[in-house]
């Protein structure tokens, strides 16, 4: 699908231009000092065909003919054009070579068309015909603009679409292999294969088998005790047992909810320039941690974050929630305010539509969508459920509070309230007089500066050992970061959270924009679901509280629903992704005409129908995917099936796949003893980089410092900053936050094994796996050494080859290079995470 984001602007800019052709009457006025060419009537007529004719076929007609009339404008006839478009005359009269369609095309004001600029000899050709009056040929008074793909209507051919219907309850088929079966998954797993004459491959090995269970479901490794004994127990239901435990984990939770993260664009900063932070938004980083472990159901799960704090009874939970729509990017100083508003509800309603939908709907934006039956009405009666949200904020930090900022006050020790705030008027206070003393020494620039919290500290440091002394400095950058620690940590009795609000329960008429411009509206549209699913008219009701409309919950109700065809399919469909490393649809957030058909449609019926079933928990059905023999299949590699199926589409096998991001980061620190398991709250601050940070347009900003426990803790609390990207995370891959990932990019590329042989990181973590390994095992012992090494970096027992290996390569650089015992050891810890073992999940 392309993104259509990115020519709102070219393509609505067409509007104004096209509007200019309505003049009826022109006077061309010649200019000489422009060498306008003087031709015949005939030669103007030949110049048109032969020249400005290709330009107008091949540029302009697909959009602008008799059947797609963008900006209601034709250009298919000469009459079409001096008729002109919705927003008045192109040509000035008399005046050819002010006009707003030359302007347009030059890329002056606008920047028609929006695909590519003309090149200088096609805008000199339409200069000159502007210039000789518009001359057109008399035997093709009409254009013919060639094929026209026209956008696939709603109608009951549209509406029959497989993902548009409700999912049918098939009956699991019957099987030749019925002793392969352990679950109905099979029964359609192995039909497929049957059909194609195919056999599914024979189960993992149990260490293998543990380990893509552990990655799966927690993302993070066994320990090599935890494989020996699931190996060696001989209990019938061992596997059954594995799979409940690692289930019941809070670990589960820190995995799969990375997986949200990804869907919803999670970040803690507003990208552009600034990319300021998002306050408390770590709160719904948690929030989904913890409902995904607690098993909340799925269709309760999408009520609180769309509408949460619109419930009869909202709670702390709920409303954390609705941090759902503080997530995307905030401009803070737009040009065009007014456009900047519509971008983000633009970035709800794609977000919303693609989580939890699977529908592109944010393609009918500026006019029909061009691939799915989605009319432009229906984007912005689907935008009209938000239309009343207040904006992220203004500009400054306290119009954020104001804006996106709820306050829940719980009874509590009022003695810790009184210290919480004598504390942060002590960090205020001390700030305070740090920048009064350099205040004056600001240039011009850095006052305006100064106005955003977070360019303070480097302003401050700027004037070490000037109008500052270093003591200062240092005691500046301690208090704003103790400071910014007592913002995110107040009492409990005073606890905040980064929330949506509404304008109040009456919400301003919502209109077609006209090309997706706010500038130029259309016809007054109400809140409505999609036309091509069918579906009832909203029930809405004003919420209880008196501040909000009740739209957003209208929205959430039909979304949740059981009735809803798509919604149960879609995070079937993810869910499977997320274990199979691709769903049954592989476009996971387009069940439109332009995505991929399901590879085996009933069983994502069966799997959607079962995860309603079972009270929409996410648990149940991931207990059903892990206890299939499907899952538990090998991986290697069977010559006739591949001949067959190379692309694994009926699953024969299962499907190697390397670490992610998180994964190998967190793996490595499982691999050094040192992983910290502590859950929840403000993000950590890993160390980045300095050049990394001087990269920045403001080298350092928004990079604060950890403690090394805090730095050991896993990936999905490191803060995410848009603009800054942890090195590791960015070479393996990590979602990038500005738009919703349903599928990240899974490449091999030389920074990799760059950055895990070479970068500070992975070498100092290198060191403390070496220090770790010699408190347990004696410096003479090589062999013993390379065992243990092996084993944290594999989870398997270690062959005498492996380790004859490790110990030659120890006593080589002991005795070749000097190194003492720990730096060979060390050398050999940063050799065993660079194995394709430990980066790869068979």
């Amino acid at each position: 699908m392309l993104n259509c984001r990115r020519h709102i602007l070219l393509s609505w800019a067409w509007l104004w231009v096209s509007g200019f052709l309505g003049a009826t009457e022109l006077t061309i006025a010649q200019t000489d000092d422009l060498n306008i060419p003087t031709f015949s009537e005939q030669e103007a007529i030949e110049y048109f065909e032969t020249q400005v004719k290709p330009i107008l076929r091949d540029k302009c007609l697909r959009c602008h003919n008799a059947t797609e009339t963008n900006g209601s404008l034709n250009l298919t006839t000469r009459e079409g054009i001096l008729e002109g478009g919705d927003s008045g005359p192109a040509l000035v009269e008399g005046q050819a070579e002010d006009s707003l369609l030359l302007s347009a095309i030059r890329y002056d004001a606008f920047e028609m068309p929006p695909t590519g600029k003309l090149s200088d000899a096609q805008i000199r050709t339409i200069q000159i015909w502007l210039h000789q009056g518009m001359p057109w040929s008399p035997d093709e008074t009409t254009l013919d603009p060639g094929h026209i793909h026209k956008a696939p209507q709603v109608n009951e051919e549209s509406k029959a679409w497989w993902a548009y219907q409700p999912p049918q309850a098939p009956t699991p088929p019957d099987v030749r292999q019925t002793d392969w079966v352990r679950n109905d998954i099979d029964r359609f797993i192995l039909r497929r294969l049957e059909d194609a004459g195919l056999s599914p491959n024979p189960p993992a090995d149990r260490a293998t088998l543990i380990r893509r269970v552990y990655y799966n479901v927690w993302g993070l490794p066994p320990t090599h005790q935890q494989v020996q004994e699931f190996v060696n127990d001989s209990d019938p239901l061992a596997y059954e047992k594995l799979v409940d435990r690692v289930l019941a984990s809070p670990q589960y939770g820190e995995k799969w909810g990375r997986f949200w993260l990804d869907l919803v664009r999670y970040s803690e900063t507003n990208s552009f320039e600034r990319d300021g932070d998002k306050p408390f938004v770590w709160k719904y980083r948690d929030y989904v941690i913890r409902s995904l472990n607690d098993d909340k159901p799925y269709d309760q799960f999408l009520i609180e974050q769309l509408a949460g704090d619109e419930l009869p009874e909202p709670s702390i939970e709920t409303v954390t929630a609705t941090g759902y729509y503080r997530l995307g990017q905030w401009d803070d100083e737009p040009a065009d305010p007014k456009l900047a508003r519509y971008e983000e509800l633009d970035d709800i309603v794609r977000t919303t539509s693609e989580t939890m939908l699977g529908m592109t709907v944010g393609c009918a934006r500026c006019h029909d969508h061009k691939i799915d039956p989605i009319p432009a009405a229906d984007y912005y009666r689907l935008l009209a459920f938000f239309e009343n949200i207040q904006p992220y904020g203004v500009r400054s930090h306290e119009s954020v509070e104001a804006a996106s900022v709820r306050t829940f006050e719980f009874p509590a020790d009022e003695s810790a309230k009184a210290r919480h705030q004598a504390e942060l008027e002590r960090m205020e206070r001390s700030l305070s007089a740090i920048y009064e003393k350099a205040k004056p020494s600001f240039e011009s620039v850095e006052h305006e500066e100064w106005a955003y919290e977070e360019n303070h500290v480097r302003l401050i440091k700027q004037r070490s050992g000037g109008v500052l002394s270093e003591d200062e400095v240092r005691r500046f950058e301690r208090n704003f970061n103790r400071r910014q620690q007592l913002r995110n940590t107040p009492p409990n009795n005073d606890e905040k959270i980064l929330a949506v609000k509404e304008r109040g329960q009456e919400a301003e008429p919502t209109h077609i924009m006209l090309r997706g411009n706010p500038h130029v509206l259309g016809d007054a549209v109400t809140p409505g679901f999609p036309s091509v699913l069918s579906p009832p008219e909203p029930e809405i009701s004003a919420s209880s509280t008196g501040q909000s409309t009740g739209r957003r919950l209208a929205l959430a109700k039909w979304i949740a629903s059981a009735e809803n065809p798509l919604t149960a399919r879609v995070i079937a469909n993810r869910i499977w992704q997320g274990y199979f490393d691709r769903g049954l649809v592989r476009t996971a957030s387009d069940f439109g005409f332009q995505g991929d058909r399901p590879t085996h449609p009933e069983l994502l019926d069966w799997l959607a129908l079962r995860l309603i079933q079972q009270g929409w928990r996410l648990k149940a059905l991931q207990r059903d995917i892990l206890l299939s023999n499907a899952f538990q299949m090998s991986s290697g590699l069977n010559d006739a099936a591949y001949a067959v199926d190379p692309n694994n589409d009926l699953f024969w096998r299962a499907n190697m796949r390397r670490l992610a991001a998180e994964e190998v980061r967190d793996s490595i620190l499982a691999a050094t003893g040192h992983l910290n398991l502590k859950m929840f709250g403000p993000s950590i601050f890993p160390i980045m980089p300095p050049e990394v940070l001087a990269g920045q347009s403001q080298p350092g900003s928004g990079w604060g410092q950890s403690s090394q426990e805090d730095r050991d803790r896993r990936s999905v609390y490191i803060k995410s900053k848009r603009s800054l990207v942890l090195p590791i995370m960015k070479n393996f891959d990590v979602a990038e936050a500005d738009f919703s990932c349903p599928v990240r990019f899974n490449t091999t590329q030389p920074t990799q094994a760059l950055g895990m042989l070479n970068s500070e990181f992975t070498n100092t973590e290198a060191q403390r796996m070496a220090q770790s390994i010699l408190k347990t095992v004696d410096v003479s012992d090589i062999a013993g050494q390379v065992t243990v090494a092996l084993q944290r970096t594999t989870q398997r027992d270690i062959k005498e080859d492996e380790i004859q290996t490790g110990v030659e390569f120890i006593q080589r650089l002991r005795s070749r290079d000097g190194a003492d015992p720990q730096q060979a050891l060390a050398r050999f810890c940063l050799v065993s995470i660079n194995l394709n073992e430990f980066l790869f999940v068979r």
